[in-house]
């Protein structure tokens, strides 16, 4: 079994997006770049970006909805370096849609990348950092899970059960030594957004103006890094998510928050 000095970091939905942008910011600093995603053709750019960063990088792809894909990965990276310093739980897929019309079939996919990719990835790695005691978890969830938005239900209704576990898991892992940072990135300008569909006027301006009142994947990239280097427990990420936070428990905020929402994207 290979042991060495190096921090590693492993990223999942690591080809693009925040996830790179992430990976970049680590990979200046000097670590190793763990990344894995479903797409290998975006993953072979990807590391060649990093490459180019003179980062020392190794890919997998991996289907995170399967377990035994995902323990497949974990048990040669532990074969490969002795274990893991920070895991980061960045895979994701969104949906946009009222939940009446969400379909069954949609809300497990949500559910297997969302929830259980995570969850299969802690399970996978937690033996082996408890046995060191050392080391981080880090899940991405969504400023979504704290504002409730009409025909963003079913992705927010599963990001919030990834935050609540994960903010959980902070307390229960501390007498571990382990840290566990809980991630909750407001709206992002990557791809992710690029295959929403909406049929409304407001849901298509909201997508068009997009690139200006969103915050770019190198910002959250940057927002991310520093969030895990300092062991912070949760990252709101920017003034909106704060403020959503803050005012979930407030008379007529989140109401408020809702109508509007409703009106500009519910079809009516």
């Amino acid at each position: 079994m290979g042991h060495d000095t190096q921090k590693s970091v492993l990223i999942t939905g690591g080809a693009g997006g925040i996830g790179l942008a992430a990976a970049k910011e680590f990979a200046r600093k000097g670590w190793r770049i763990l990344l894995s995603d479903l797409d290998s053709e975006r993953l072979a750019i990807a590391a060649a970006e990093l490459r180019a960063l003179d980062a020392e990088v190794e890919t997998w792809v991996v289907d995170v909805t399967r377990r035994d894909a995902v323990d497949a990965c974990a048990q040669e990276i532990l074969a490969r370096h002795g274990h893991l310093d920070v895991l980061i739980n960045n895979a994701g897929v969104g949906h946009h849609g009222e939940i009446a019309s969400t379909s069954i079939e949609t809300w497990k996919l949500l559910i297997d990348v969302n929830l259980w990719g995570p969850l299969f990835h802690i399970y996978a790695f937690l033996p082996s950092m408890k046995a060191r005691g050392k080391g981080q978890i880090v899940n991405v969830s969504s400023g979504q899970a704290f504002i409730k938005m009409p025909t963003w239900g079913a992705y927010a209704a599963i990001k919030a059960a990834l935050g609540v576990a994960s903010e959980v898991l902070h307390w229960e892992l501390r007498k571990h030594g382990l840290r566990v940072t809980t991630v909750y990135p407001g709206m992002v300008n990557t791809g992710f957004y690029s295959d929403v569909e909406t049929k409304t006027l407001g849901g298509k301006l909201s997508m068009l103006a997009l690139p200006l009142y969103s915050m770019s994947p190198q910002r959250m990239g940057k927002i991310l890094y520093r969030a895990v280097t300092r062991h912070e427990k949760v990252e709101l990420s920017n003034l909106h998510n704060r403020f959503a936070w803050f005012t979930q428990g407030l008379p007529l905020v989140p109401d408020l928050t809702a109508l509007v929402s409703e009106r500009l994207f519910a079809k009516h």
